[in-house]
């Protein structure tokens, strides 16, 4: 096995480019979606040889699933999963927490994990392109980033809302709430309305703060 200068064999090399291909990646496909990305462009924000992209994902087509794939690696950092939520609601029915901490709870983890992680950021703002005009890797992002989502979301509202809730009624509010959260990513316009320079993360905290409260009262109260 060859080992370079600084201590770093060419496999340890190689995962360290195709990582930063699929940093690069992610932030460019969000900017400018799939069509507005050349693979020059890749090559040259990530530093690298043109050939360097289609050596490690085949071309640009290989490069956009892997960033859709690691979008969706990311999705329980920041959308609590099913079993979590399974947790939770047993807490309630065992009287140790109450559904408005519940609810509180699932908001927050959202809201935290996507507004205080700039790459989780890049990777929502690529999904809103998603949902905006599907590409050819759509179903993949449909099955296994947006329905686990939406059956822990789901399971969530359903123990929350009053009884007897249809399906219709928690899916409307759980598509509600999905969109308080993606309302506030990369939002300037509502910082420059609030007077913010930026989100800071008293900012965040806030804003996290003040939605949490309505969420609640919107959701069952």
């Amino acid at each position: 096995m060859t080992v370079h200068p600084k201590g770093k064999t060419n496999k340890a090399r190689g995962e360290e480019t195709r990582e930063k291909l699929v940093d690069v990646g992610l932030q460019l496909f969000a900017m400018n979606g799939f069509n507005g990305v050349s693979m020059r462009n890749l090559a040259s924000e990530a530093e690298v040889n043109l050939a360097t992209v289609g050596y490690h994902f085949g071309g640009k087509q290989g490069l956009y699933e892997a960033v859709i794939r690691e979008i969706i690696r990311f999705r329980e950092e920041f959308m609590p999963g099913v079993s979590v939520v399974r947790e939770q609601i047993k807490r309630v029915e065992s009287g140790e927490i109450s559904k408005e901490e519940m609810v509180t709870w699932f908001f927050r983890s959202q809201m935290e994990g996507i507004l205080s992680d700039p790459i989780t950021i890049w990777g929502i703002m690529l999904i809103n392109r998603e949902m905006a005009a599907p590409s050819e890797v759509y179903p993949l992002l449909d099955e296994e980033f947006f329905e686990p989502a939406i059956q822990a979301m789901n399971l969530l509202l359903k123990a929350a809302m009053p009884e007897g809730s249809s399906y219709t009624e928690i899916m409307t509010v759980g598509t509600a709430l999905i969109g308080i959260v993606l309302k506030f990513v990369a939002s300037k316009a509502f910082t420059d309305r609030v007077g913010w320079d930026e989100m800071t993360p008293e900012r965040i905290e806030e804003l996290i703060e003040i939605l949490s409260r309505r969420v609640v009262a919107f959701v069952c109260c």
